[in-house]
């Protein structure tokens, strides 16, 4: 319960309403939680907490910024104390698991939203995919400097990593899903996938570079 007399900062405020609903939609799921909940959850009236966030999804998308900003951080710290590219994809990839699974509730918004993103989540989901892509980067540029091999586009060596270990995601997803998250008990298999590819396009980067050297 916090008292929101005491809490002369706007930003402030706003952090302290994501963090509630953060909670509410990592255990019970977007749809099963409402902004009542929310405002109660703080000792909040509805109008005030409508005056930050005027609807559902407003908030759901400021808590979603949050997670993907945290996420961001933290796959950047993992990898960048990694001494090689294999360990550092790794890294990457076991963080991105720890997130989803965290917060595989709160990602479940298809249940409210339906097959179609409203704008403001469609951005999100764009920070996202650019965020792993910045750290795909990452995990090259070790390698790069570590000796293992050569990249002459950098950005298009990435992009190509990333489109390779999304390909796994969305065969899963078309095949035993309808919508956009796959089942829970499917993410280890998806992982486990994606670490084999991963190891793969690594080794061939390797390999393409003993044979231009030789």
């Amino acid at each position: 319960m916090v008292n929101f007399g005491n809490v002369e900062n706007q930003d402030r405020k706003k952090d302290l309403i994501i963090d509630a609903a953060l909670k509410r939609f990592a255990h019970f799921g977007l749809s099963k939680t409402t902004m009542t909940e929310i405002a109660n959850d703080l000792s909040l009236s509805k109008a005030l907490l409508y005056y930050y966030f005027p609807d559902k999804i407003s908030l759901y998308s400021a808590v979603l910024k949050n997670i993907i900003e945290t996420m961001d951080a933290e796959m950047r710290k993992d990898v960048g104390s990694a001494t090689n590219s294999h360990e550092a994809l790794k890294k990457c990839l076991d963080k991105r698991q720890a997130f989803i699974t965290k917060y595989y509730n709160l990602l479940d918004f298809t249940k409210i939203t339906g097959t179609e993103l409203p704008g403001n989540l469609m951005c999100m989901f764009v920070k996202a995919k650019d965020s792993e892509l910045t750290v795909l980067k990452k995990v090259l540029e070790i390698g790069i400097s570590a000796g293992e091999f050569e990249v002459e586009d950098l950005d298009e060596t990435a992009a190509l990593l990333k489109d390779a270990l999304s390909g796994i995601y969305f065969t899963v997803l078309k095949r035993h899903t309808k919508g956009f998250l796959p089942e829970k008990e499917q993410f280890d298999s998806i992982l486990s996938r994606q670490k084999k590819l991963g190891e793969i396009f690594l080794k061939g980067l390797e390999a393409t570079t003993v044979s231009e050297i030789s």
